[in-house]
């Protein structure tokens, strides 16, 4: 199957999958510079310390998907998160422990979801960027300034295109 057509089938589960959630925390919309990947939004939630934040990740699809996963990162600006490297890697279990056995109908609309909850929960025991992680253990005031702050950020550069 080529690449596109694999794109435009995960694209419409996740269209599929975001009329079925109220209040969904994350939009899915097709790369208009390059058919082989998906842009996800994900939306801060309103009662955690990331509201209005809006965070860009971009996901490449190959024409081996679904037996190899998506290459995935989050675009500039980051979100201030431990497990979220300086370029935009990602520590997320569902993702880096991927194979054909997890594929399901809807394995790429679970790793979204997987996304979401993972911003919105750092892991400092498993950190990509320590700095931040030791932030969050020693002082959580400060840390949760930073995240709120670079929510913002990412709202920003979101609205301005």
């Amino acid at each position: 199957m080529q690449v596109q057509n694999i794109v435009q089938k995960e694209f419409s589960k996740c269209i599929e999958h975001l009329c079925q959630i109220q209040g969904s925390s994350f939009s899915v919309e097709e790369n208009k510079e390059d058919p082989t990947k998906l842009n996800v939004y994900i939306y801060g939630e309103e009662n955690t310390i990331h509201r209005q934040g809006i965070y860009k990740a971009e996901f490449t699809f190959t024409d081996k998907f679904p037996q190899v996963r998506p290459e995935g990162k989050f675009i500039s600006p980051l979100p201030h998160h431990c497990n979220i490297d300086e370029n935009g890697s990602i520590c997320l279990d569902y993702y880096n422990k991927w194979n054909l056995d997890t594929y399901q109908n809807k394995s790429f609309v679970i790793l979204v979801e997987n996304l979401c909850t993972f911003i919105h929960n750092q892991n400092p025991n498993s950190c990509l960027r320590k700095n931040i992680g030791e932030e969050q253990n020693k002082n959580p005031l400060i840390y949760m300034l930073k995240v709120r702050n670079q929510a913002s950020v990412c709202r920003q550069a979101f609205l301005d295109g």
